[in-house]
């Protein structure tokens, strides 16, 4: 299923649901699938044009994010999280992008957008070291991307730092779901020299200033764009919930719990429908920077959560509804659950701050 950009998910859908219940018992992607997601050609769509990169578009990367979620929705959010570090590796400065894309744009990068870890100046850059945990995707990445505040300075920044640099300790395996993310912790247990050019800081990317790039993907302030990401796997995970239960319906048409169950999945599936509406209507509207107001950008954030909001409900719904032949803790229904209720938690998702940034954007407004 080529999509206008030439991306190819299918194989990688296929392999990727093919080994799910592998992935959730391993705790970690697959090698198989790591390569097969390198292979989409996901990882190159926001990689600036210099590099042989797409710079694309937010609403075209959607429907290969969403199927991959669909297939497995560990193997989504890795590619969902990936993809997005592609477009905030584009703000560093050229020589740190140069490092990271010299051989071409497929690669994959993890990081975290939490401040951990000591940064500690020195001649021509840091010298960081330290622990950052929820580290989604990291044993098949390349580069990491990690936020500290440096001592002196006023704010945190991302740093950049190569494979090589990095050991993990495996603090995921007892997650509830999305378990196969492999969300270990990165370990820095030395001091690892980042240069000046492998960094750049959180205003910036938090505010599309001072862009060392063009493409209009880099434009649109990271609070805008961010939860999009999270919240298409989520939509991937209660598509598959809605799938797995209506094949458990048709399995079972007898079965008490999913023949009286009519309301649940018309509840269910609306609400994943208008989710879905929320959301591309958020990528479209970073799609134009130019007529991106303070308003939309919030409004983008809240229609995240708002989506993020009615996919778990619709997926709590449908596993509560379809009764214990459906929910076993073997099927693919009640690890669909699982890996719902986990993504709903991720930060990026919360509704407090999305909620706040709305209203004052859209009571100043009003002034």
């Amino acid at each position: 299923m080529p999509s206008p950009l030439g991306l190819e998910v299918e194989p990688a859908a296929l392999s990727a649901a093919e080994h799910a219940p592998q992935t959730d018992r391993t705790g970690r992607l697959p090698d198989a699938v790591a390569e097969a997601l390198i292979g989409t050609g996901l990882l190159a769509h926001f990689v600036p044009r210099a590099f042989g990169g797409a710079a694309g578009r937010f609403d075209d990367c959607l429907p290969a994010l969403l199927r991959l979620a669909e297939a497995d929705p560990s193997t989504g959010w890795c590619a969902a999280v990936m993809t997005s570090m592609s477009r905030m590796a584009a703000f560093l400065p050229p020589a740190g992008q140069k490092a990271v894309w010299a051989n071409g744009p497929h690669v994959p990068i993890a990081g975290t957008l939490q401040p951990a870890g000591i940064a500690t100046p020195t001649c021509g850059g840091w010298l960081l070291s330290g622990r950052w945990p929820f580290c989604s995707g990291v044993h098949h990445a390349q580069w990491a991307l990690l936020s500290a505040v440096p001592e002196g300075d006023l704010g945190p920044r991302f740093l950049l730092v190569p494979r090589s640099a990095w050991t993990t300790e495996p603090t995921w395996s007892g997650a509830v779901g999305l378990r196969g993310t492999g969300s270990d912790t990165l370990v820095l247990d030395r001091q690892v020299f980042v240069p000046e050019d492998r960094s750049f800081t959180r205003e910036q990317l938090f505010t599309a200033a001072d862009l060392p790039v063009e493409g209009d993907c880099y434009r649109v302030p990271h609070t805008a764009i961010s939860g999009l990401f999270f919240a298409v796997a989520l939509l991937g995970t209660a598509h598959a919930a809605l799938n797995a239960w209506t094949a458990a319906a048709s399995r079972h048409p007898s079965a008490a719990s999913l023949r009286d169950s009519d309301a649940a999945l018309a509840t269910a599936s609306g609400k994943i429908d208008a989710a879905d509406l929320l959301l591309h209507r958020a990528a479209r509207t970073c799609d134009e920077p130019d007529a991106l107001t303070a308003l939309l950008a919030a409004r983008c954030r809240r229609d995240h959560v708002t989506a993020a909001g009615l996919l778990n409900e619709a997926v709590q719904a449908l596993f509560h509804s379809a009764g214990v032949r459906a929910t076993s803790g073997t099927g693919a229904l009640s690890r669909l659950w699982r890996d719902a209720g986990t993504a709903a938690l991720h930060p990026a998702l919360a509704v407090p701050p999305a909620a706040q940034e709305y209203a004052t954007s859209l009571l100043r407004r009003a002034e």
